[in-house]
């Protein structure tokens, strides 16, 4: 997909999301909510399940189990369901997103910064990496534990775009999830769609600046040396 605006717009520093777009683990979520939940009485749908991706899990379990539940259960819940993903995250086959790492060092060959803005908890975030042998191509991340408001608000955007000493709008953000994708263009970045969790249709509704299958797929603009994504050499136009 074109982007809305020119290739010659420059972006200063590549922001991530993490399930589905730096390691495939979206099936392994919603087995872990659909076990989660059944064992609660609760038989999520597939759209249900599609509406998990990049949504905090206090927001679901609100949804699912009663807007009346206490931030004291809503915790407990959460903390149950968190224990239950990183038990399968530990120990189940998981693979990177078909080539990420040689984005992720391209991107470090050229000097463009970057940096994980997840709504994953810390832990999980950590043992996902290491998982992947990605945890040292991530020293700048902004999980769950860094933010009040999950997506598709924009604030894990913004303070990872802050994090790198960035202006959002100077920023393109990698994402699979339509709630992704609606925080970052509420932080004012450009995005780009990855097409591993979502149908296409689905993430083209949302008017992505590209949208992709994964790492390989990627435009001249979004490769460090072409016209669209340079290392920063101060303000950005």
């Amino acid at each position: 997909m074109s982007p809305s605006t020119s290739n010659s717009a420059l972006f200063d520093a590549v922001l991530f999301d993490l399930d589905g777009v730096v390691i495939d683990t979206t099936e392994l979520h919603y087995r872990v909510w659909e076990e989660f939940s059944r064992d609660r009485g609760y038989a999520p749908t597939r759209e249900e399940l599609l509406a998990t991706n990049g949504r905090r899990a206090g927001e679901t379990l609100r949804a699912w189990f009663g807007t009346e539940l206490s931030d004291e259960e809503v915790e407990a819940l959460t903390n149950d369901r968190e224990r239950a993903f990183h038990r399968l995250l530990a120990h189940e086959p998981v693979v990177a997103v078909p080539g990420v790492e040689a984005y992720l060092r391209s991107l470090r060959q050229a000097g463009v910064p970057w940096a994980l803005g997840t709504s994953a908890l810390a832990e999980n975030a950590e043992l996902a990496l290491e998982r992947v042998g990605l945890e040292d191509l991530f020293p700048v991340r902004v999980t769950s534990r860094d933010v009040t408001w999950g997506k598709p608000h924009p604030e894990v955007y913004l303070k990872a775009a802050s994090a790198l000493g960035v202006a959002p709008e100077a920023c393109v953000v990698f994402e699979d999830a339509v709630a992704g994708l609606r925080a970052a263009r509420a932080a004012g970045a450009a995005c780009v769609a990855v097409a591993t969790s979502f149908p296409r249709h689905v993430l083209a509704r949302e008017k992505p600046d590209w949208l992709v299958k994964d790492f390989r797929d990627l435009p001249a603009a979004l490769r460090p040396g072409g016209q669209g994504l340079m290392a920063p050499t101060g303000p950005h136009p």
